[in-house]
Parts: C-alpha cells; sequence; structure tokens
C-alpha cells in the first residue's frame, strides 16, 4: 500500500483545521444567541436556588471490626457470630451492616426509643393519628434521609442524616449509631439466652436417648453371654481359633496321606525274602532289624562252617541251626510288628484328622451364628456413640451460650459523633456550574442547530456537494461600493477600476483556472447563469470579461437575458440595436456590437426585447450568429437568465462550449443550486464550475475560506484597514 503524499497529509490537515474554524466561526457569528441562553440559565438556576429549602446533612461514624474481641479464648466458640467468620467474607459483611443501617426497621428504632417522631414530622392541626402511626411515618422519613457508606479500604461506616434543623440532623445521626450499637449488642444477649433455651430442651432429649442406648446395649451383652469381652473380642478369637484348626486339621491330613501311602507299600512287600525287604526302612525299628541282620549273617556263616567241618549229626550243628533259626523268627516277628506299627500309625493319623474336622466345623457354626448377632450389635453400638457424640455436642454448646450470654463485648464501637451540620443543599456554585455547563451546550446547540437550518450556500464544499462540480473560485463582496441600484454600474466595473483589488485578484484567479478547464477542451463559448435573480450573474460576466480582455484576448459579452437585460448598462453602451436585431436580419454585426472603455473588451446588448426569446433562441439563425461571433472574437461570453426562472439557460448551454454557474454566498439555497445543476446535467451540458459571489471575508465563518491575494499597494493598504494579513 502506497503511503500518502507529504501533500496529501498537508491537504488533510488544512481541512481539519478549516472545519475547526467553521465550528469556531457559527459560534463567534450567532454569539448574542449563546450568550442569551446562558444569561437566561443562570438567571434560572440562581432564582431555583434561592427558592429551595436549605438542607443540611450531620455525619456519625462507627468501626466495625471483622470478629468481636475473644474474651475466653479460643476455646470457647461463641453462640451468635458477630463479625464476618472469615477473610472471604469481609465485603459482604461490611455490604450487610450498610444495609441494616440505611434499613426502615433500624430507622423505626431510632424514633421509638427516642421519642423523636414529633420533632422530625410535625403534627398537623386536626389530625389524629396514634402514637404508632406518627413513629412510621417519622420512620419513613428518617429512613430516606439517612444514608450510609463504608469509607474505602477502611473498617470506618459513616452514617449521614439530612435535615433542615441543622441540630436536629446531628442528633439523628448520634442517636442512630447508639441504636445501631444496642441492637447489635440485643443480637448477642438475646440470641444467646434464646439458644441456651433451646440447647437445655435438647439435652434433656439427647440424655434420655443416650440412657435408653445404653439398656439396650447392655441387655444385648448379657442376652449374648459377652459380658466380660466385646463381640469384636470374641469374633477375634473364633477367626484366630478356625486359622490354628484349620492347619492343624491341614496338618493331619497331609500326615495321614503320607501314612497311606507307607501302609500301602509295607503290605505290598510281603512275599519278598526278610533279609532283601525294605519293610524295614518304612518302621521305627530299622536300626533294631539292622542288628539282627548282622547277627544272623554271622551266626549263618558260622553255621555253614560247622555244616562243612563238623557234619549235620554233631551236637554244635544242632545247636547252630537253633540259633539261626531263632534268628530269623525274630527278623520275621520285627517285619510283622513293622506293617502292625505302620497301621497303628495310619489308624491315629485318621482318628486325628477326623477330630480336627469336628472341632473345626463347631467353630464354624459358631461363628455363622454369632454373624447376625454382630450386625445387630454394630448397630445399636454405632446408635449409642452417635447418642453420647451428640449429647457431649449439646453439652458442650450449653456451656457456650451460657458463656456467651454473660459477654456484652461487641465487634462494633463509636468513632466519631457527629457535632454538627453542614449545608448541602441548596448547592449556589454547582448549580451556577451545571447550569453554565447545561445552557452553554444548549446555546451552543441553538447556534448550530440554526446554521443548519439555513440551507443557504456558505462555503466551496456547500457547493461543490450540491453542483457536483468545482469551484472555480471566489469573489469577495465590496465593502467600500453602495448598495443599491444607484451604484450598480461603479459595482460592476470595479474590477476594471480597481485592478490591485482582493476582487480583481479573485477574478484573475477564476481566469487561470478557466484556463486549466480548458486545457482538454476549447472553452470559447461560455453561459452564465445562476439558479435566481440577482445573484451576481452579470457582475461575474463583466469581471471575467474585463479579465480575460486585460490579458490579451478579444472577448465578447452578449447579453442573451431578453427578459431583464441590463449588460448595456453597466457597459454604458445602447441597447436599439443587438442580438434580437442580427436574428432578425435587420442590422449587421458591425452595428450591433459596441466597443467598451476596456480595451478589447466588446459588448453585444440585447436589443428590443422580443415576445418569444426562447424560440429565437432555439433557431437556426442564431446557431449562425454564434459560428460568426465564434470567427470574430477569441472568447464569447454569454449572460443568460436565471435557470430557475427561465428555459432560456439550457438552450444557451446546449449551444456554448461550457457553461459557469454563479451563486451568492448566503443567499443561494443548496436545493436551488442542486435543482440547477441538474437540469444542466440532464442536458449533459459541460459544466465548467461555480462561482461563489459576494462572500463576507470579514466573516470568521466564510473568510478562511478566502486566499489573500494582490500583492500590490491597494492590496496591502485593504488588508491593512480590514485587519487581515495580505
Amino acid at each position: 500500500m502506497q503511503a500518502p503524499s507529504p501533500e496529501g497529509r498537508r491537504d488533510a490537515d488544512d481541512r481539519d483545521e478549516l472545519d475547526l474554524k467553521r465550528y469556531v466561526g457559527v459560534i463567534f457569528k450567532r454569539k448574542w444567541i449563546v450568550a442569551a441562553v446562558l444569561v437566561a440559565g443562570v438567571t434560572l438556576a440562581v432564582v431555583y436556588t434561592k427558592s429551595q429549602t436549605r438542607i443540611y446533612m450531620a455525619t456519625a461514624s462507627v468501626v466495625i471490626d471483622p470478629a468481636p474481641p475473644q474474651v475466653f479464648g479460643n476455646q470457647v466458640q461463641e453462640v451468635i457470630q458477630l463479625g464476618a467468620g472469615s477473610y472471604w467474607s469481609n465485603q459482604e459483611y461490611y455490604n450487610t451492616q450498610v444495609d441494616i443501617l440505611e434499613g426502615y426497621d433500624l430507622a423505626k428504632m431510632t424514633v421509638a426509643r427516642n421519642g423523636l417522631f414529633d420533632r422530625i414530622v410535625k403534627p398537623i392541626e386536626g389530625e389524629t393519628l396514634t402514637e404508632e402511626k406518627r413513629i412510621e411515618r417519622a420512620a419513613q422519613l428518617l429512613d430516606h434521609t439517612l444514608s450510609a457508606t463504608q469509607n474505602r479500604e477502611s473498617r470506618i461506616v459513616n452514617i449521614r442524616v439530612t435535615n433542615p434543623d441543622r441540630k436536629l440532623a446531628a442528633e439523628l445521626a448520634n442517636e442512630h449509631v447508639n441504636t445501631y450499637l444496642d441492637f447489635t449488642r440485643s443480637l448477642r444477649t438475646t440470641g444467646s439466652g434464646e439458644v441456651s433455651k433451646f440447647l437445655s430442651t435438647e439435652l434433656d432429649s439427647a440424655e434420655k436417648r443416650l440412657r435408653e442406648s445404653e439398656e439396650a446395649l447392655y441387655a444385648f451383652k448379657k442376652d449374648n453371654q459377652i459380658l466380660s469381652v466385646s463381640l469384636e473380642d470374641k469374633q477375634n478369637i473364633l477367626a484366630a481359633d478356625i486359622a490354628r484348626f484349620d492347619g492343624a486339621f491341614n496338618d493331619a491330613r497331609i500326615k495321614r496321606i503320607e501314612l497311606g501311602t507307607l501302609r500301602t507299600r509295607a503290605n505290598g512287600l510281603t512275599g519278598e525274602d526278610l533279609l532283601e525287604s525294605p519293610v524295614f526302612a518304612l518302621s521305627s525299628n530299622a536300626e533294631t532289624v539292622e542288628t539282627l541282620k548282622q547277627q544272623y549273617v554271622k551266626e549263618k556263616q558260622r553255621f555253614t562252617e560247622i555244616a562243612e567241618d563238623l557234619g549235620p549229626k554233631h551236637p554244635e550243628y544242632v545247636k547252630q541251626e537253633k540259633k539261626v533259626r531263632e534268628l530269623y523268627e525274630l527278623i520275621a516277628k520285627e517285619a510283622t510288628r513293622a506293617r502292625r506299627e505302620l497301621d497303628e500309625r495310619y489308624q491315629a493319623a485318621l482318628a486325628t484328622e477326623n477330630q480336627f474336622k469336628i472341632e473345626l466345623e463347631k467353630l464354624k457354626d459358631e461363628a455363622y451364628e454369632l454373624g447376625p448377632k454382630s450386625v445387630e450389635y454394630k448397630r445399636m453400638a454405632r446408635q449409642h456413640q452417635s447418642d453420647e457424640q451428640h449429647y457431649t455436642l449439646v453439652l458442650g454448646r450449653l456451656r457456650d451460650s451460657e458463656l456467651s450470654k454473660k459477654n456484652e463485648q461487641i465487634n462494633v464501637r463509636q468513632h466519631q459523633s457527629a457535632r454538627g451540620a453542614t449545608l448541602v443543599s441548596p448547592r449556589l456554585k454547582l448549580n451556577l456550574a451545571m447550569a453554565i455547563i447545561l445552557f452553554l451546550g444548549l446555546g451552543i446547540g441553538l447556534a448550530f442547530a440554526l446554521e443548519f437550518a439555513d440551507r443557504t450556500l456558505k462555503t466551496s464544499q456547500d457547493v461543490e456537494l450540491a453542483a457536483r462540480a468545482p469551484v472555480l473560485g471566489l469573489i469577495p463582496i465590496l465593502q467600500d461600493v453602495p448598495v443599491g441600484d444607484a451604484a450598480l454600474k461603479e459595482r460592476d466595473l470595479y474590477v476594471f477600476t480597481h485592478p490591485k483589488s482582493r476582487a480583481a485578484e479573485c477574478c484573475r484567479s477564476i481566469r487561470t483556472n478557466l484556463l486549466f478547464s480548458g486545457a482538454d477542451r476549447e472553452l470559447k463559448v461560455l453561459t452564465v447563469s445562476s439558479p435566481n435573480p440577482r445573484e451576481g450573474k452579470t457582475t461575474s460576466v463583466i469581471y471575467m470579461g474585463t479579465t480575460m480582455a486585460q490579458s490579451g484576448q478579444r472577448v465578447l459579452l452578449v447579453d442573451t437575458d431578453m427578459r431583464r437585460p441590463r449588460l448595456h448598462k453597466s457597459m454604458g453602451v445602447s441597447r436599439g440595436l443587438g442580438l434580437s436585431n442580427l436574428m432578425l436580419g435587420e442590422s449587421s454585426y458591425d452595428d450591433c456590437i459596441k466597443t467598451s472603455d476596456i480595451p478589447n473588451l466588446y459588448v453585444l446588448p440585447c436589443g428590443p426585447t422580443p415576445p418569444n426569446p426562447v424560440e429565437l433562441l432555439l433557431s437556426q439563425r442564431f446557431q449562425t450568429i454564434l459560428q460568426e461571433l465564434r470567427a470574430r472574437f477569441d472568447l464569447i461570453i454569454l449572460d443568460s437568465p436565471p435557470l430557475q426562472a427561465v428555459t432560456d439557460p439550457v438552450v444557451l448551454a446546449r449551444c456554448s462550449d461550457g457553461v459557469i454557474i454563479v451563486v451568492q454566498a448566503g443567499k443561494t439555497l443548496r436545493d436551488d443550486l442542486a435543482r440547477s445543476a441538474k437540469q444542466l446535467h440532464d442536458v449533459n451540458a459541460n459544466v465548467v464550475g461555480v462561482i461563489l459571489n459576494d462572500l463576507d471575508i470579514s466573516d470568521r465563518q466564510y473568510g478562511y475560506y478566502y486566499y489573500q491575494y494582490g500583492y500590490g499597494e491597494d492590496a496591502k493598504g485593504k488588508a491593512e484597514a480590514e485587519g487581515t494579513p495580505t
């Protein structure tokens, strides 16, 4: 995006400055309206202030702490809570106290306890009201005139009372503070007493319920023989016995299984050789049998030796044979005893397992029977514990309540009493300041309303918006020329007679703008018109012709206003022969075109007034005349009738290279200019621009739109005379 150029920024700054100056100019122009409204407003404010009843305000204050003093320490919890209770509730608590101070109930207490109702509300003669009604009426009035506010970041609350009586206002403020202190104190004492009564009743009920739960629990223990130990202990003992017997039963079953395996194995070894049989390894007499086996082997070997040496008939043989046989029989008896031992051990293990099983089932049955009793016992124990806790709680709160009832210390104390009252209404200075601000704004608004209600053209912006065409230039009002028809010729020739004046400079500026406008399109025939009569079009035609002629061009001024011609009067020529004669073919060009006192400036007057000007202008003869004039002159300016009066200017606009509209500042309406411009645009006329005539440069509202022209001695002298820099 391209940044704005320095020239663009300067133009924007200039427009802002011009808008500000325009607003200031509006105010300055209608300063007397603004002043009148301001004076009226200030007068009304003074009269209103003097007629109001004087109202005085008295202020008393209290200090409200977030919590009362802890007389009994932290061991005693207050039954009636005074204060915020916590840091996070401070603001809520102070807002609540402000609402209480401003409330109707506290105001009624203040009125009733001090007998102030007759002083607040004067009794009306002939009116009979009960004391209660008078108190209510006075309380309502006090409530409306009472206010309370907390100081910012402070614990101080101000109580303000307004009243026409200065002394009564102070007395009411102080009495209201005392009422609030008594009210807060009564919250503790009265509330604690009421709570104590309730807690006493509740304590009796709690004690009765505790006694009933204790008796029910004792009866249950007695019926279930658990007086020596608690039900929980009995359950724990049963659980321990069940765990112990269950472990013993499992061990016995394992041992029985092991012995049954050994017994079966031993019975399976019956047919084997005793000396080689492992049955003895399964019994507890393995060492004894091993000794017998060794003796048997030893004696058997000796028996074999005797048999070989001595023979079977020898007594030693018989003796040794008997000894060997006895040893074998002993081994056989030990095998039998080993089998019997395994069988007995198996039977003992089986009996032990069965006994453990019986005891375990008995313990489980006892535990199952204790389950429902445990549920009932726990329920009764919980009820007893709950009743005991409730009783302890109520007893403690009753003790705290009795102590609180004796404590009169509160968290509120008086800070300052009202020693007098200050006047708060009416406030003359404030009312005057407000009246000045209000009515000054109202006066300025009225000035702008009147200004914007004025639909006349005042600035070049107004002209451009209405005409949709540029402003070619401004012609200032001629302050040094008398107003009226007598000085009309002097006014029309002013630019010629005063070539260094501001008006002349402005006309030369218009000439320059016209030359720039004709850079792309030749502007040889120009029609000059205005929306309404007497707006300066003929004067502007002469001014333009003068400046163009002074630049060396041959300029012809043609008076095409055949209804009210005036050009011949200002230029000092006869209208006997003119345009109408040319169109009728009665005279030659040289006879009708007149010279003037201004070099290079010629005049073609309208001639005798025809009955049908429009038909003549629409004729082919008029077109032929314009073509001939184009060949004779460098510039032709047609002075036409007003646009709003007749249609002649529209006809002339179609025959011209361009149209210039002349408007009078402060007189021509915007709507008239807009309609006139629309007429021209509708026929595709080339509206070159607009000339803003009779601009009062001494008026602040318009003067800043005028660029200071002229560098000669005349221009400088006039600028100094008017107090305007050149």
